[in-house]
């Protein structure tokens, strides 16, 4: 009885031991990699340790379709972006923030500038149609972001009109 007692006590140590050690956190990325990690914090980057390390790695959340949890729940994350083609201009983000393109691809260099000679659209609907023209390189590039290098705009003087000018590297899932 006292040996059945121990095989039945040591058993159970053993079968919750491997449970424990089973319990991660699958983070699936838009690119359809997954990684078995454990999650420690999702705020606007998702901040996680891989298993039996202790150095703390981290993913932008736009990397990232969905998270499962050891515990079951799922956390969904913005949809994929998909750009076909310059018909899906207005899909197209611009950021200034090198994060956001982390785990992007580098498509190519965008650049556009407006400027208007004496309508008087005024500098804010010049910077509007620059932006348009900037995004709908991007889109012929099929990339949804657009990482804003610089930007120049002048205002309308008595010599010439109002200009805008911006460049930017796009960037895709693949």
């Amino acid at each position: 009885m006292n040996k059945i007692f121990l095989f039945l006590l040591g058993a159970g140590q053993f079968f919750f031991a491997q449970q424990s050690s089973n319990k991660h956190d699958i983070v699936i990325q838009h690119s359809g990699d997954s990684l078995k990690v454990q999650v420690i914090s999702v705020d606007d980057k998702v901040v996680f340790k891989y298993l039996e390390e202790e150095a703390t790695n981290f993913l932008s959340n736009n990397c990232i379709d969905k998270i499962i949890f050891a515990s079951g729940r799922i956390q969904k994350f913005d949809e994929k972006v998909i750009i076909i083609g310059v018909k899906d201009w207005e899909k197209v983000i611009i950021t200034t923030n090198p994060d956001d393109v982390k785990c992007l691809i580098r498509k190519g260099e965008v650049r556009a500038s407006s400027s208007n000679d004496w309508n008087f659209k005024g500098k804010m609907g010049i910077d509007k149609k620059a932006t348009m023209k900037i995004k709908k390189e991007a889109a012929k590039l099929n990339c949804h972001v657009i990482l804003l290098e610089d930007q120049f705009k002048k205002n309308m003087t008595f010599w010439s009109g109002a200009t805008s000018s911006k460049y930017g590297i796009a960037y895709s899932y693949e």
